[in-house]
């Protein structure tokens, strides 16, 4: 070979590399906030998991739980949102491109409390029952709390129904009238108290309901936790068994805050935000999943675990829903960016990819309204940290939402989205559209999301109050996002709970819930509230919901 070929193949030969290694994954260790890497979703990180299991315990074994006082319920809230806004004044916001103009659409519009549809049968907006729960409004099966968090699914007529603080119930008339469930048992030794933060899934392959809580150390102060998952096989009988998940077992000093329940095919998958140490200092977002077979069975179940951190700050990792063989999740990277990840029912790694948006305002909004003229967002409302992000998959997108401020383009709170098309690979996403869900007289914002059979997406959000002040008192309201409506503007929501206050502690939410129907597949169902006469626990307005398009399965 001449000097000449020499040369030419160790050009050609370094030129191969450097093309092998574009196309190769970048390995990753842990951090996610990689905020210099491309946002164009070609370079994919992958992070392993470590494997886990869980351990069931049998009614036989259930203990009484000490009775929850509204007073200690209350006093529990203070302190876990104390936790909260101390972990979200160490996060930088100013972050970002600067000049990126920010997302706009069509205004959406929002429809008063009705159950009349309108428009075509076929494409009419129909809320089929609008229930509402007495029973979240008061004790009489467990502590109720004015930042109700309403959480819900249904198995044909039975629906399970919990919220803040410990109230669970359940109902064998579509939510029509409730009777209460057996009261949360005693926690173990090291989170002995019901908390809050309460989730409730349908896997209707197995026809199991799972359901959540949050169990502390202390009512007076948070150093530890853990999130019970309960399994009920039939709605209106007691729990079959239930699942202590401690997401540092060898420490008692992390609290697994913000906990959430998702589903693919093969797995539950179950979320918490780690604060660890005297500080609760912000430890990662864990996600495990569990197999679902060994849960529904109440068997000791095997599964996968990762805990993801952040150069950047605190994020929030919520599963995403209408998950199938893959799950997605995602979270606002910066203001111009964000990270979507996936997890395989078929891998062991996590991978995710950065795409480039345009700009998202994060900050505290004026949302104030109602008879009392007050603000229901605080400063969790619309940050970055994702308190308020949600995901939905279906089998040819994935859509993310955020909470965000007002901007130069939008006077009021807003919900800012990205849909991502799905290519061969689980992170081949291409942006191909960026929702907006805005109102030009009032705000909106804690986007709750389903997903149907037909891949719609169902969705309940936070609607009132104005920039200024003086808009109508917060409450929830339903749409969908589908072929009818397909965005990026002009969606259509009605209301569903009456209201007459905002709230008197700028907190609403702190979220609802949206799931698919059973067994009307392509329906969803979805709870919600208002406050109705005063800002008490006693007025919450809570509401269970079945709604979609077209006619209803009965």
């Amino acid at each position: 070979m001449t000097a000449r070929h020499q040369a030419l193949f160790k050009r050609r030969w370094r030129i191969g590399l450097m093309a092998l290694a574009m196309l190769l994954p970048v390995a990753w260790t842990g951090s996610a906030g990689a905020q210099a890497a491309p946002g164009n979703g070609n370079h994919v990180v992958y992070q392993e998991s470590v494997p886990v299991s869980a351990t069931p315990t049998l009614p036989k074994d259930f203990k009484p739980g000490a009775p929850l006082t509204s007073k200690q319920g209350q006093a529990m809230q203070n302190a876990l949102l104390k936790k909260r806004r101390h972990m979200a004044a160490r996060i930088p916001r100013s972050v970002g491109r600067r000049g990126v103009p920010p997302v706009t659409a069509p205004e959406s519009q929002v429809e008063d409390v009705s159950s009349r549809a309108k428009g075509p049968a076929s494409k009419a907006l129909v809320i089929a029952r609008n229930h509402r729960n007495p029973v979240a409004a008061g004790n009489t099966c467990g502590q109720a709390a004015s930042l109700a968090e309403p959480a819900a699914a249904n198995d044909g007529r039975n629906v399970y129904y919990t919220g803040n603080f410990d109230h669970q119930e359940f109902s064998t008339d579509h939510g029509a009238t409730y009777s209460c469930a057996a009261p949360y048992p005693a926690g173990p030794a090291e989170a002995p108290f019901t908390c809050c933060d309460t989730q409730v899934v349908h896997d209707h392959a197995r026809d199991v309901t799972f359901h959540s809580m949050l169990y502390v150390s202390s009512r007076t102060t948070f150093s530890n936790g853990v999130v019970r998952i309960f399994v009920r096989r039939h709605i209106p009988s007691a729990d079959n068994c239930y699942y202590d998940i401690d997401f540092d077992p060898s420490a008692t000093d992390v609290l697994p805050d913000y906990p959430h329940l998702g589903l693919s095919k093969k797995f539950l998958y179950v979320s918490a935000n780690r604060l660890a140490g005297p500080n609760l200092d912000w430890a990662g977002a864990e996600v495990r999943r569990l197999n679902l077979d060994q849960l529904a069975a109440c068997k000791v179940a095997s599964g996968r675990s990762v805990n993801i951190t952040n150069p950047g700050g605190q994020r929030i990792l919520v599963p995403g829903s209408g998950a199938q063989h893959v799950m997605y999740f995602s979270w606002v990277n910066t203001p111009t960016q964000w990270r979507v990840f996936s997890w395989p029912d078929n891998s062991t790694a996590v991978g995710s990819t950065l795409h480039d948006v345009g700009a998202m305002t994060f900050g505290d909004p004026d949302c104030r309204g109602g008879v009392n003229n007050t603000d229901w967002a605080d400063d969790l409302a619309a940050s970055i940290e994702g308190f308020n992000v949600a995901t939905a998959v279906n089998r040819r997108s994935v859509n993310v939402w955020a909470s965000t401020s007002s901007d130069a383009a939008h006077p009021n709170a807003h919900i800012v989205g990205a849909k991502f098309r799905l290519g061969k690979r689980p992170n081949d996403l291409r942006l191909v559209q960026q929702p907006v869900i805005a109102f030009a007289h009032q705000c909106t914002g804690l986007p709750a999301v389903g997903v149907n059979d037909s891949g719609d997406q169902g969705l309940a959000i936070a609607v009132g109050g104005r920039n200024g002040g003086r808009g109508p008192a917060v409450t929830t309201a339903v749409g969908i996002k589908d072929k009818y409506s397909p965005g990026p503007g002009r969606f259509t929501f009605r209301k569903v709970a009456k209201a007459t206050h905002n709230p008197d502690d700028a907190r609403f939410g702190d979220y609802f819930t949206v799931s698919r129907n059973s067994p009307c597949g392509r329906y969803f169902d979805a709870t919600g509230y208002g406050l109705l006469g005063g800002t008490e626990a006693s007025n919450v307005n809570a509401r269970y919901v079945e709604f979609g398009r077209g006619a209803y399965c009965r």
